[in-house]
């Protein structure tokens, strides 16, 4: 027969003493295994040349100062941070007294946030020479293939957010309080000589930061607004805090300041072998791009990828220039038509690319059947056209007349551009089936990198303000991301070798 709980008695369990004093001996090497991520990052470190982050370094052997932390450390240990989605100075420094990794690379040993946050953006050509080369390194290896490279971009978020965009009002009115601030403050100085020099200092530099913050962006918003029509300059909108950040549209269909990521990525390993930060469209970064892959790699593809926003005449002109095969899917003329129609009252079935062709490009036919002759030749935007033009009294006795000549009170007019050599084998290229099919691989490759930063790692927004910062940031990124790759196909590769 069982006993009862209460004859049983209590449960015995294990004591916890947390005031009890332990000697423990720690063995560094084995926090981690031969093949640890931060033991590999630390070996690769060791084999690249770093003495470009060490020449401003003033603590020298011999001479007075304190010694610094060793360049070959701090690279490492912030290629290891981001492979771990990790992208705060604060947050690793706490880490190093717990994470396996950070400790060994550290050898149990505390490095400042200070010292971490100051070299991540204080170092950016010597960073770019440094991700120069290690895909170096991955050419040598034979995990790199720059004949076709995948040209794609993302927007991450700037720290700035959505409540500090503020139009010409409020801009202004923010100025004038910080310059307020700053003559009551050197008031204040001149009447209380005994306040504290330190406190003094701080608040003095503080509004002097503040100040300057509101002339960068008053200054930004007018750039912006030169470039906009009278009626649309009152609704331009500047981030307070961060004025070079960019108003973007994000994923999720709302807006906030951000910076537009381009990246440059071969089809091989998925290495990412250029990296760029701006604030301009993607039609304007596909050359850019090229240039900076030219920088790190010494060389340009054969072939180069894109995604329909990088497909311009001013690109395919430029890549042909070059001896590149540019594959880009072209926009159809109606969806490039369709806002020029809607501006001057056009009904979509007489857009310009509803009228058709005939005798060999001399001739066009409008949907009602009345004929257009060649009228004149020009150059737009630096680009011919031929400018088609109808009998008036073909349009004065058309019924279609208002919804084909809209606003215009002359006969219909329609040009056509007269594509040039360049950009008849770029449409031409586009039609063939093995090209839809190496474009069909583009998604796969060149969005690889977003993914496993911004879905993996959850870097969705910059952690330093400004964008020459955020161009150093985005570069530590790329370092880990093209790290990490290494590390995942080095066994394939040492296999096959």
């Amino acid at each position: 027969m069982e006993k009862s709980e209460a004859a049983l008695g209590p449960v015995k369990y294990i004591r916890l003493d947390r005031k009890q004093l332990r000697w423990e001996a720690l063995d560094l090497e084995q926090l981690i295994t031969e093949d640890h991520a931060a033991r590999l990052i630390w070996e690769v470190s060791g084999s690249l040349e770093l003495g470009h982050f060490e020449q401003e370094q003033k603590s020298r052997e011999g001479g007075a100062g304190r010694p610094c932390w060793p360049a070959r450390l701090l690279v490492s240990v912030w290629v290891y941070s981001y492979t771990l989605g990790v992208a705060s100075a604060r947050a690793i420094e706490r880490m190093m007294s717990h994470e396996p990794g950070l400790r060994w690379l550290a050898a149990s040993e505390t490095i400042n946030h200070h010292s971490l946050a100051d070299f991540r953006v204080g170092h950016k050509e010597a960073l770019e020479g440094l991700f120069a080369q290690f895909l170096a390194l991955l050419d040598e290896a034979g995990m790199v293939d720059l004949r076709t490279l995948m040209q794609d971009g993302t927007k991450v978020k700037a720290v700035a957010g959505r409540r500090s965009l503020h139009r010409r009002k409020t801009l202004e009115k923010r100025l004038r309080q910080a310059r307020q601030a700053v003559r009551e403050l050197d008031r204040q100085a001149a009447q209380e000589e005994a306040m504290d020099e330190r406190r003094r200092a701080a608040q003095a530099r503080a509004a002097q930061e503040a100040l300057a913050r509101a002339r960068a962006a008053l200054k930004k918003l007018q750039a912006l607004e030169a470039d906009k029509a009278a009626s649309q300059q009152a609704e331009v909108r500047v981030s307070e805090s961060e004025p070079e950040a960019r108003n973007m549209k994000q994923p999720d269909g709302g807006w906030a300041p951000s910076y537009n990521v381009q990246i440059t990525t071969e089809t091989q390993s998925r290495m990412i072998v250029g990296v760029r930060v701006t604030t301009a469209n993607d039609t304007q970064e596909l050359l850019p791009a090229l240039e900076k892959v030219e920088e790190n790699c010494g060389e340009l593809p054969a072939t180069i990828i894109a995604d329909n926003g990088y497909a311009t005449r001013s690109n395919v002109e430029r890549t042909s220039e070059q001896d590149m095969e540019f594959i880009a899917p072209w926009k159809e003329d109606r969806s490039r038509e369709a806002g020029a129609c809607a501006r001057n009252g056009i009904a979509a079935e007489f857009a310009p690319s509803a009228f058709r062709m005939q005798r060999g490009g001399q001739r066009l036919v409008c949907p009602a059947g009345k004929s257009l002759v060649i009228l004149q030749q020009k150059i737009h935007h630096g680009v011919l056209r031929k400018v088609f033009a109808a009998r008036p009294s073909d349009c004065r006795r058309c019924r279609w007349r208002r919804a084909c000549c809209g606003k215009s009170a002359a006969s219909r007019r329609v040009e056509r551009v007269v594509e040039s050599p360049a950009m008849q084998r770029y449409l031409a290229r586009l039609k063939r089936p093995e090209v839809r099919q190496l474009y069909r691989r583009r998604s796969e490759i060149a969005e690889f990198p977003h993914l496993w930063a911004k879905g993996v790692k959850n870097w969705r927004r910059f952690s330093v303000r400004g964008l020459l910062k955020a161009g150093s940031e985005a570069l530590w990124v790329a370092l880990s991301y093209n790290m990490a790759q290494w590390i995942r196909l080095r066994p394939l590769v040492q296999a096959v070798g």
